[in-house]
């Protein structure tokens, strides 16, 4: 039996990064179990059953940090997979409560924290698994350890054998000390009334639980039943996953019973020493000196602390701090996350300014304040790699950050050049950007700007006509701004009836193409028109002309002819000889024809 944590062997690809180990309690570089730049990490995510609170806000923003540094910071190829606990006591007991269907209970949750998710821009798991999409593998699962001999069967459920695992394996690698924590070994297993007969020791723990009346089951080869907790992660993670994962995270509270739990159950089904090789435990959320969380009913949800703060403020707030170490909530620091986000917007904001009445054509040379300025920067790069590597310490990158930031706002005050100022500008923005705080949309200029012109101009044009109670003036302006002005910043603005209007976004030069050849069309929809109307008015031109000619008279100067009847109908051709009947026909026809006209 081995004991210790195994050190992956050294990667080809290597930063230099170094984590903090829960397996070791230590912080230890980083390899990669494939040995370049791919990353394999399961995340524990939520059991849908309620609103997403602050609690759940410190484990998920800050592993969305920690993945953006992994990904777009040392360039490591990441695949995330979280799980959605769906299928649980708090599920079935809830829902069982409101008459819900507990699988219609669970996604409708389930969506409303991938909602809070986006609004706290956490970017999305690359694979998603649900327990209730897992049971037959499951089983299968179950069934193996059985085989291996690490679990039995009792009264219709399965049990891990803890004692039989610690004959060849390490039991509670993680919280060595919680090995006889009997309230929180039954609490994870979901209630504290489980007949203790029907298991060999207090510390064996469900594979597969018996159903009760009214819970839902699946049919199993033990009986109706449902999963015990720990054994979804197992399986699910062993699916989509190879053994061993890189990284397993998740909040600092679930490290005994349910992590130590899942490395005993892989273990045993792999018949391995090692399952993962790198556990990250985001630290507690402490509110007036205690955990905050549901049970302790001190929790503020997600939604509730937008309507106060910005979702750049709450992250800022996370970034000030060790993502593995506790933080205590108050008012106070959350005005110190505040005052260091206001102090990077304000600074992108007065740089973008200042940018655009800057240029290139003036002259570049670096003086002595530009050098100075640009050894910042680099000095700052240095400085906040020494920190990322260091067990991603974005509290001190974030300082270091705001110390380039405060030079840079004395050398706005001087004479700053354009390259200068846009390069300290860009890594500033990347940076912060790199950390999940997007700012770019807040910042763009290329067409803001314009548009308020195109606004500030209708406005003025409008007014004017209103004055003048000029009402076709403003449906022409209207028209234009539509029309020509902002399809140029890639607006689309269309009539919808009584509805109104709406716009679109898209691309200014492939509408400017669009434009252009609706424009030819409609060119030469017009052209067509105007020649149809050109030949329809040839035609009556052509018409009152011939209704001016007296029928009597329209075959008189004809020289084909040299007699004819009292009509002025032809009888006889110019040599004398008598018309045929067939044209004698077609010139009476002709003559009646005339005749109509002369009478209209």
């Amino acid at each position: 039996m081995s004991g210790s944590w195994i050190r992956p062997k050294e990667s080809t690809f290597r930063t230099g990064l170094k984590l903090f180990n829960t397996l070791t309690q230590s912080k230890e570089e980083f390899f990669t179990s494939s040995g370049d730049r791919r990353v394999y990490w399961y995340m524990c995510g939520p059991t849908v059953y309620c609103d997403t609170h602050m609690g759940h806000a410190r484990t998920y923003i800050t592993s969305d940090v920690i993945r953006r540094i992994l990904t777009d910071y040392f360039g490591y190829q990441v695949t995330l997979c979280m799980n959605i606990t769906d299928i649980d006591d708090k599920i079935i007991n809830t829902s069982a409560k409101l008459s819900i269907p507990w699988d219609e209970f669970a996604r409708n949750w389930e969506e409303k924290f991938f909602e809070d998710m986006e609004k706290v821009n956490v970017r999305r798991p690359d694979i998603l698994t649900r327990v209730s999409e897992y049971v037959p593998e499951i089983i299968t699962y179950v069934d193996k350890i059985i085989q291996n001999n690490y679990a039995y069967v009792s009264n219709g459920s399965v049990y891990f054998d803890t004692e039989f695992f610690k004959k060849t394996h390490n039991y509670i690698k993680l919280e060595p000390s919680a090995q006889d924590d009997v309230e929180a070994m039954q609490v994870a297993e979901g209630n504290t009334d489980v007949n203790s007969t029907e298991k060999k020791r207090i510390q064996d723990f469900a594979l597969w639980k018996k159903s009760k009346a009214g819970e839902p089951f699946w049919q199993s080869p033990y009986g109706e039943g449902r999963p015990g907790w720990h054994i979804e992660c197992s399986v699910m993670s062993s699916d989509v996953l190879p053994c061993p994962i890189d990284i397993h995270s998740g909040g600092i509270d679930l490290r005994f019973p349910h992590h130590d739990n899942e490395i005993a159950q892989c273990e045993a089904y792999f018949e391995c020493q090692q399952w993962v090789n790198y556990f990250l435990h985001t630290g507690h959320l402490h509110i007036h000196g205690r955990k905050m969380s549901r049970s302790l009913k001190n929790f503020i949800t997600i939604k509730e602390i937008l309507k106060e703060y910005t979702s750049r403020q709450l992250r800022m707030f996370f970034l000030l701090h060790k993502w593995d170490g506790t933080i205590n909530y108050s008012e106070t620091s959350l005005q110190e996350s505040i005052g260091k986000e206001k102090q990077f917007k304000e600074f992108l904001m007065n740089t973008t300014a200042a940018l655009r009445n800057l240029s290139l054509k003036t002259p570049q040379k670096p003086n002595e304040e530009d050098r100075i300025l640009l050894r910042s920067l680099e000095n700052c790069r240095v400085k906040i790699h020494e920190a990322l590597c260091d067990n991603l310490s974005t509290d001190r990158a974030i300082d270091e950050l705001s110390i380039l930031v405060n030079k840079s706002n004395i050398y706005l005050q001087g004479h700053p050049r354009y390259l200068v100022l846009s390069n300290i500008r860009g890594y500033v923005l990347k940076t912060l950007e790199m950390f999940g705080l997007e700012y770019s949309e807040d910042n763009k200029t290329s067409d803001f700007d314009p548009l308020m012109d195109i606004l500030s101009g209708y406005r003025e044009k409008v007014r004017s006509a209103a004055r003048e109670k000029n009402f076709a003036e403003i449906f022409k302006v209207s028209d234009l701004i539509r029309d020509a002005d902002l399809p140029k910043l890639g607006i689309i603005l269309e009539d919808v009836g009584k509805e109104g209007s709406r716009w679109k976004k898209g691309n200014p030069d492939e509408i400017a193409i669009e434009i252009e050849r609706k424009n030819k069309e409609e060119e030469k929809k017009r052209v067509q028109e105007e020649e149809k109307k050109k030949k329809q008015e040839e035609m009556r031109l052509e018409k009152e002309a011939k209704m001016k000619i007296k029928a009597e008279e329209m075959f008189r100067d004809d020289p084909k002819y040299s007699q004819w009847d009292e009509k002025g109908i032809p009888t006889h051709y110019a040599d004398g000889k008598p018309v045929s009947k067939s044209e004698g026909k077609k010139l009476i026809k002709l003559w009646e024809k005339q005749k109509a006209l002369n009478s209209n």
